[in-house]
């Protein structure tokens, strides 16, 4: 099987980190490979803001795990994620859904309907890419709620993110801590060739 195929079937959801920031060469070249995804009509209209600033993101990190519940008791509406890597769904102790990550990525595209595709694509070259440079990461949804909320709009102008672009998703970035989850097998009958 092709190397990178290979490498990329053991790409997994890390939500354990180490408390180790990442270097300033790795992060540049996994920045460059998201900045290389696809666009609509190769618009290049986004933004990826890279914070590293704990306090901030364990803020908008709180955020973002009560946008996940909305004050619903998590043992009435969680499912079962992951016992490898838990995520809020798993373990209602968790309280920050950026999972305390040293780096939080907060992708921004041009509003409209390829808006959710660009950023998705983004999303997962900068996940491949930290994969394949020996980082975890994870994409975590439910950003467009966050930066809705006062706190939210209040980075997003600090950041200096224009007004007509809106906050699609986060990929958080880090040092795994503990083993790397098991590959999980792949349900059948996804495939359906004509």
């Amino acid at each position: 099987m092709n190397e990178m195929i290979q490498k990329m079937k053991t790409r997994h959801a890390i939500r354990r980190f180490q408390d180790k920031p990442i270097e300033e060469e790795l992060l540049d070249q996994i920045l460059e490979a998201g900045l290389y995804a696809p666009s609509a009509g190769n618009n290049q209209y986004s933004r990826i803001v890279v914070c590293q600033d704990k306090e901030v993101n364990e803020k908008l990190g709180k955020i973002n795990r009560y946008m996940q519940f909305k004050g619903n008791d998590p043992a009435k509406v969680a499912h079962s994620i992951s016992n490898d890597q838990p995520s809020i769904q798993d373990d209602f102790t968790i309280m920050n859904g950026y999972y305390d990550a040293p780096c939080v990525l907060t992708i921004f595209t041009r509003k409209g309907p390829y808006a959710q595709s660009d950023g998705a694509m983004i999303a997962e070259n900068i996940w491949l890419a930290a994969h394949f440079l020996g980082l975890g990461a994870c994409y975590i949804g439910r950003t467009g709620e966050v930066f809705a909320t006062e706190y939210g709009l209040e980075m997003r102008r600090k950041w200096g993110v224009p007004e007509d672009m809106e906050a699609v998703c986060n990929v958080i970035l880090g040092y795994c801590e503990g083993p790397m989850p098991k590959e999980k097998p792949r349900k059948e009958s996804r495939i359906i060739k004509v």
